[in-house]
C-alpha cells in the first residue's frame, strides 16, 4: 500500500508535511476516513480538524477557515489558522 503525503498550509506557508498511512478528515458534518486504497478524490472539502498517523506518532491539527483535497496520493490542506493539538 501507497502512503499519503500530508500537506498543511496557510497563506503565509506551509506549516507541516508528512507520510500517513491513514487521514481522518473532521468536518461538521462528521468524520471522512481516507487511505491511499480510495479510488475517490474528495475536492475543497471544508474541514475543522485533521488527524493521522505518521509512522507509530499520531498527529491532530484544528483548522480555521480550511477547505481540504485530495490529488493522487497527494493531501492539501490550506486553512487560515492551523494549530497542532494532543492526540
Amino acid at each position: 500500500m501507497n502512503d499519503l503525503t500530508v500537506e498543511l498550509s496557510t497563506p503565509t506557508g506551509r506549516v507541516f508535511t508528512a507520510v500517513a498511512s491513514s487521514i481522518d478528515l473532521h468536518t461538521q458534518e462528521g468524520t471522512i476516513h481516507i487511505t491511499s486504497r480510495d479510488a475517490s478524490h474528495l475536492n475543497m472539502t471544508h474541514a475543522t480538524k485533521i488527524t493521522f498517523q505518521t509512522g507509530e506518532v499520531p498527529r491532530a491539527f484544528m483548522l480555521e477557515n480550511a477547505v481540504a483535497g485530495l490529488n493522487g496520493n497527494c493531501f492539501t490542506v490550506l486553512a487560515e489558522r492551523i494549530r497542532q493539538v494532543e492526540v
